[in-house]
């Protein structure tokens, strides 16, 4: 007489030899939204802009017109970045 297997349990199977719990749930999506596989996802920022910031943003969005102020911002923030590194 073949053995009965034990019925299988609804879900997914555990990664690993048991069920995560929750926080180490919590800390694997903190860990995935921070380091994609495409690299680190960077740090979300909120800024208010000075007058005169406001209007070199506005500018280059004027000349740079098929690229978002998040591409903008970050590529003015590398290229200074850059420029400090050549000079020290």
């Amino acid at each position: 007489m073949p053995e009965e297997k034990p019925p299988q349990r609804p879900g997914r199977k555990p990664k690993g030899d048991r069920p995560m719990t929750s926080a180490e749930r919590v800390a694997a999506s903190r860990f995935r939204r921070r380091y994609p596989d495409s690299g680190y996802s960077g740090k979300p920022v909120s800024v208010m802009l000075s007058g005169q910031a406001h209007m070199a943003l506005d500018d280059l969005m004027e000349h740079f017109r098929d690229k978002s102020q998040k591409e903008i911002i970050e590529a003015a923030l590398i290229a200074h970045a850059k420029a400090c590194t050549l000079r020290d």
